[in-house]
């Protein structure tokens, strides 16, 4: 397995996603872990032309939207079944969302796109010489529990349309958890199919789980795997990494770790998936026990 750091060696460890949500939902009455998808074989595809003569698509799963166009729910599609969509790449970011809730609301927001969706990082990108072009559109996924229905309809859908549109490389930036899980199947997909691609992550345990092929992982807050928030020097320098990562490796799970602590300390590695600091509470958790119950019932009727 290839790895390199340029971490601060004293530097608390990153959290364990994985075991801290299994013990999370534990503690909240849920029996069976969650099976989470993992691999031996790791697909890759080398890069083969210069970054200034790439044509990029960007890939999300932070359910970003486009303020005042209405979006009709279809649960069979969206949530925790998945589902797949795209977005104008020329969108700008102060007319973009996210309405997720399935980031650490305890310690960061989704109020910086860029911070999650990197979309003027890559602009500039493009502005400055470093990549050739952006695809006319940027793809969205939205996160399924079931790993067979990301891996058989919506990893293929965002491959044909990355074809469509000439991608030659990949962003791929998830959110949350089964985020991560989402997006990584989505790498090895194109990976398998000649696109190089390259996570942007903050929980660097799933994706390495999954297998990819280049992760570069930030430890800060789930919600914020480009940087913190309103700081574009550090995103920008983030995004630069990733293209680095494209440029120099040379085999499959390659992972990257950038030297960024979080500007507000780590007390925030102790706190998430805990009792004391719930990942959903509210309406927000109600919300998403209804999904759970659509999950188990689309399952049931062998629809994912």
């Amino acid at each position: 397995m290839g790895s390199t750091s340029e971490g601060d060696p004293h530097m608390a460890g990153p959290v364990r996603y994985i075991e801290k949500t299994r013990e999370y939902y534990l503690s909240q009455g849920y029996d069976k872990p969650y099976q989470w998808a993992h691999y031996d074989e790791v697909p890759f595809t080398p890069l083969t032309k210069p970054l200034a003569q790439c044509r990029v698509a960007l890939i999300s799963t932070s359910e970003i939207s486009i303020h005042g166009v209405e979006s009709v729910e279809d649960e069979n599609q969206m949530g925790i079944v998945g589902g797949a969509y795209t977005l104008p790449s020329d969108t700008p970011a102060s007319q973009l969302y996210s309405p997720s809730h399935s980031f650490d609301q305890a310690a960061t927001t989704l109020e910086d796109v860029d911070a999650f969706y990197p979309t003027t990082r890559l602009h500039e990108a493009v502005a400055a010489g470093r990549i050739g072009s952006l695809t006319a559109r940027f793809h969205g996924v939205f996160n399924a529990y079931s790993q067979r229905r990301t891996r058989e309809r919506d990893a293929p859908a965002v491959l044909e349309r990355c074809r469509e549109d000439g991608a030659d490389i990949a962003v791929l930036v998830p959110v949350c958890p089964v985020c991560h899980q989402t997006i990584s199947l989505v790498a090895r997909h194109l990976e398998a199919n000649g696109i190089p691609t390259v996570v942007l992550a903050a929980a660097r345990d799933i994706v390495e789980y999954v297998g990819v092929p280049r992760v570069v992982h930030t430890d800060f807050p789930l919600g914020n795997p480009c940087g913190e928030p309103h700081n574009p020097a550090q995103q920008r320098e983030i995004l630069e990494i990733g293209f680095k990562l494209l440029e120099t490796a040379f085999l499959p799970r390659t992972t990257v770790q950038t030297p960024f602590r979080w500007s507000h300390g780590e007390a925030w590695k102790d706190l998430v998936f805990t009792p004391e600091q719930p990942w959903k509470t509210g309406e927000v958790e109600q919300d998403w026990l209804r999904k759970k119950e659509l999950y188990k019932q689309l399952k049931a009727e062998g629809k994912v």
